[in-house]
């Protein structure tokens, strides 16, 4: 159940049925907001009725570690915007991502082969821009660039008339648009798009729902849409080259959406649609300015009393468009890419031993992130926030519970029954293996806590976060006793990313490796910083003392491995 803005105005309730039903969902508007939220108040209180909440830090930070797909990501953000597919008026908003419309293959390897993620679509033509500005600074205020918008319910219909003809006949008063205006082509509307003085739609999801295998393109109904200009039929949607069949068109689109170019530039366009450059001074910046009705706020329609100009401007508000609610008004992180790995060179030089799989564990649903073996029982914590307890005697499954619903980083036992584990909620878990319930959780770090490290002779819990801090903690899973508090805290330039430490006679070193490829060496005894070394270019994935003298051996995400020497302070 969702409560929804509707031509402007926070009037609108959306229901969902979590079960199979006649009518799966309802949209339904109210007079004022007054009435709707008394409505949902009572429909709340109703035991049949749950809630599904999400915060939004919980899935941004899953989309940008790659848990979340760009396209769920993107349907996420027009929901939480009060767009929905069942308001033609505020239609989810998709982008246009791919650019070449003409070649016989789709690289997606090549940049060229993609939109500017960066600009609308009105600003990604500099000739037609400029026709733009240069009314725009003639204009008084409210001054706007574009005269139209980037979503309406005709350039929803435009798109969709195909699958629902219906709905374009009842905008229409029962016709269809002239031929030669309809979507006859792909490349066709795209340069329509960068040209057209008028035109600066964006798309809509189904160009990438791969469920829906692309059936919006064909005329699955045999409608007679009539002849265009050269005297052919209006039918199908003609496809650029590089796509055999409807099909294949929205499942190479959908591959494009994903694609490593669009997951470093995604960001971008957020900002300018749901985020801070949506509207004020940065929107004017980024030449993203459109017809002041278009915003919340621009106009209140409660205080509009002459019922003629009210209609008139509901009218306006229905039929031009309406930007999305504002959700974000700082910049938007980027998605993290996964580095390539480099491939080995000169694999005779090194010594191959022949490991045999003894089992194969399909636990959890994302990957696995930490498992450690403790006796007969094989524990694990996934990217699903799911620990796991498997007996290798019984060969079965004992234990699996959510501890989060982010990503579990690490987990290490701290006595023969306490498993400590962190979680990229911010939060350190203590769970009872025995007896299945979490013993205790603490906020251990202002940011996701991505490794832990147990020291059992001290008792000493070591935790590293992607807030750049290293915290000791004392006085972790003894029984009866809770959290004693936080022996020591080193800070660090960038993200945590692995832990390890050494024992030299009565002091503690710790090191800790970060995701700018550096390694920090510290005195746990006088809390002060020993060494700093840029080993490498990309994040360190893990570090360890060689048993003996003072070197360390060090992982890194682009493949490469390297011995260093902290008397010298080089790779050996």
């Amino acid at each position: 159940m969702y409560k929804r803005r509707f031509l402007l105005r926070q009037v609108g309730l959306e229901i969902y049925s979590a079960e199979e039903s006649s009518v799966p969902h309802i949209y339904v508007t109210f007079q004022s907001e007054r009435d709707r939220d008394r409505i949902y108040k009572i429909l709340e209180e109703s035991p049949n009725v749950q809630l599904e909440k999400v915060h939004t830090e919980e899935m941004t930070l899953q989309w940008q570690n790659g848990l979340v797909s760009n396209y769920d990501y993107l349907m996420y953000l027009n929901c939480l915007a009060d767009r929905s597919k069942n308001d033609l008026t505020q239609y989810p908003v998709f982008p246009w991502v791919v650019a070449d419309y003409t070649s016989e293959t789709l690289d997606l390897t090549n940049p060229d082969t993609f939109r500017d993620l960066s600009k609308p679509m009105g600003a990604l033509n500099p000739d037609r821009l400029e026709k733009l500005k240069e009314r725009y600074y003639e204009m008084t205020e409210p001054k706007f660039l574009y005269g139209s918008h980037y979503s309406a319910p005709g350039l929803v219909l435009f798109y969709l008339v195909r699958k629902y003809p219906k709905y374009m006949l009842c905008l229409q008063n029962g016709r269809f648009d002239h031929p030669d205006r309809m979507f006859n082509s792909v490349k066709d509307v795209y340069n329509n798009c960068l040209r057209n003085m008028s035109d600066f739609k964006e798309l809509v999801p189904e160009f990438y729902d791969t469920e829906g295998k692309g059936d919006f393109l064909v005329n699955q109904y045999e409608i007679n849409f009539g002849e265009r200009y050269d005297g052919s039929k209006v039918n199908n949607v003609a496809l650029p080259p590089w796509a055999s069949s409807p099909e294949d068109f929205v499942l190479k689109l959908r591959e494009a959406l994903e694609s490593e170019y669009v997951c470093r530039h995604l960001h971008l366009w957020i900002d300018l649609i749901f985020g801070y450059r949506q509207r004020g001074e940065e929107a004017v910046k980024a030449y993203n300015v459109f017809h002041h009705v278009c915003y919340e706020g621009a106009v209140n329609l409660e205080c509009i009393y002459d019922m003629n100009d009210r209609h008139a401007l509901e009218v306006q508000i229905m039929e031009f468009g309406q930007v999305p609610k504002q959700l974000f008004t700082k910049p938007h992180v980027r998605k993290i890419t996964p580095h390539i790995a480099k491939p080995l060179s000169n694999l005779d030089e090194y010594v191959s031993y022949k490991m045999e799989c003894i089992d194969v564990l399909q636990l959890h649903k994302g990957a696995v992130t930490c498992a450690i073996r403790c006796g007969n029982r094989v524990i694990s914590v996934g990217k699903d926030g799911t620990l796991k307890v498997y007996d290798t005697v019984q060969r079965k499954q004992i234990r699996s519970v959510i501890l989060s619903t982010t990503p579990l980083s690490s987990c290490v036992m701290v006595d023969d029954n306490t498993v400590a584990v962190g979680s990229w909620d911010n939060e350190i878990y203590l769970y009872d293996v025995e007896y299945g319930r979490v013993v205790e959780s603490f906020r251990a770090h202002d940011d996701s806590v991505s490794c832990l490290l147990w020291l059992k002779r001290e008792r000493l819990l070591i935790s590293g976060g992607w807030d750049g801090v290293v915290r000791v903690w004392g006085n972790v899973g003894r029984t009866g006793q809770a959290l004693r508090g936080l022996k020591a805290e080193f800070d660090h330039d960038g993200k945590i990313t692995s832990l390890t430490y050494r024992r030299r006679r009565h002091e503690i070193d710790v090191i800790a490796g970060t995701g700018d490829g550096e390694v920090f060496l510290w005195d746990y005894t006088t809390k002060e910083l020993m060494n700093k070394i840029s080993v490498h270019t990309a994040s360190v994935t893990g570090v360890c003392f060689v048993p003996s003298g003072d070197r360390v051996v060090t992982a890194c995400s682009d493949g490469d491995m390297r011995v260093t020497d902290l008397s010298v302070l080089d790779s050996v």
